[in-house]
Formats: structure tokens, sequence, C-alpha cells
């Protein structure tokens, strides 16, 4: 797995060649530009892994947030010890450290989140003259598919659930069937509306397994 200093330096040199304007800090689509070690098993398009290395919850990742990450990774990888099954024991820790933080009584804090992941980023917005709604391009939903598992969780290829989003916009007074030049953006209010029922979901799923709120208050 490599020692703690390597790996950093490695995800520190992958950050700069990525970071082409050098604003400070990477948005979404950036970051998931990043490769890490070959030897490595970070997913980094992994729900409770960008909320961890987003640790101050703007939708950009800095790089010293990334490197923090990283070099928690690669301790947690030498106390490990087998390759095999870390992967998903880091990302069992990642999912808990988000559980630790929306449990109580935070979702708010997970919506706005998880809404900045793609209103931040230039290139998943869209607007229109006749719209004052910030719209997601089908890039934005289909990375948003992704990162939420939702075809492992819900079923259904990813045009079933653009198709879903946009009736649910379309419910809720936010586009109207005869508007072409909508035909592959959803508002962003949708994405808002469904992250709070999916953490609601997932508040509930993780009561009824036995966590806790603030199970992991001591760990860093």
């Amino acid at each position: 797995m490599g020692n703690v200093e390597s790996l950093s330096n490695s995800i520190s040199e992958e950050y700069h060649r990525v970071d082409a304007t050098n604003r400070g800090y990477l948005l979404l689509d950036e970051l998931l530009q990043m490769q890490p070690p070959r030897e490595s098993t970070i997913d980094i398009c992994h729900l409770g892994t960008l909320f961890v290395i987003d640790k101050r919850r703007t939708g950009r990742f800095y790089h010293n947030d990334i490197l923090e990450f990283a070099r928690t990774y690669a301790s947690q990888a030498l106390l490990n010890g087998r390759k095999d099954d870390f992967q998903s024991k880091f990302q069992a820790y990642c999912t808990l450290k988000m559980w630790n933080e929306i449990s109580k009584d935070r979702d708010e804090i997970f919506v706005e989140w998880f809404t900045k992941l793609f209103t931040e980023n230039p290139n998943y917005t869209q607007k229109f003259d006749q719209h004052s709604e910030t719209y997601l391009t089908s890039d934005a939903i289909n990375k948003m598919y992704q990162i939420l598992s939702i075809k492992n969780y819900y079923g259904g290829d990813f045009r079933s659930f653009l198709d879903l989003m946009q009736r649910s916009a379309e419910e809720e007074d936010l586009m109207k069937l005869d508007e072409d030049e909508l035909d592959d953006v959803v508002p962003a209010q949708i994405l808002k509306n469904f992250s709070k029922h999916f953490i609601d979901g997932f508040k509930k799923l993780m009561s009824e397994l036995g966590f806790q709120p603030d199970l992991l208050s001591n760990v860093q």
C-alpha cells in the first residue's frame, strides 16, 4: 500500500495535474479526474468518501483537505494489514463519519452540501433566458446517479432515472412538457428535494440497523 508520505506526495502531484486553473480547489468533475496510485483502492466516486474529503461542506475540494484524507487513508491501510477487504472497510468508515454528522438532526447540512457539489460547477449547470431557475445538465444527473448508486439500491437505468426526475419537475410546475429546450436538464430544486428524500431514507435505515447518533464522536 506504500507509506503515508508516499501516497500523500502522489495525491498532491495528481491534484496539481488536474488543477489547471491553480485556484486552490477542485470541483466535483475535476476531483473525479484524479487517478490515485494503482496500489491504492480509493474510490473517489463514493458518497461517504466525498463527504469526508469536503470537510468544509462547500462543494469544493481543497488541496489540504484532500491531503488530510489521503494521510488518513494511508494510515488506516497500514493498520489494516489485509488489502483485499480494506476498500469496503474504509468506505464503511467514511459512511459512518457522514452518519455521525447528519444523525444529529442536521439533514439540511447534507442537502445543502450535496446540492453544492453540482451547482458550484459551471460544467454541471445551465441557465435559460426565459427561466430564473438553475438547471442541472444530464451529465450532472448521471454523476448523481453514480454517486448515490441508484442502480444498485433502486434499480433502473440512467435514462429511467432522468425521466423520473423530469416528471417530478413537471408535477411541481417547474418544467412543462412542451419546452423542448429543457429536454435534457433538471431543475436544481428537484435534486435538492431528491437528496432530502435520500438522506431521510438513509437515516431510517441506519436507525433500523441499530446505529446510534454521534457514533464516531471521538474519531477525527
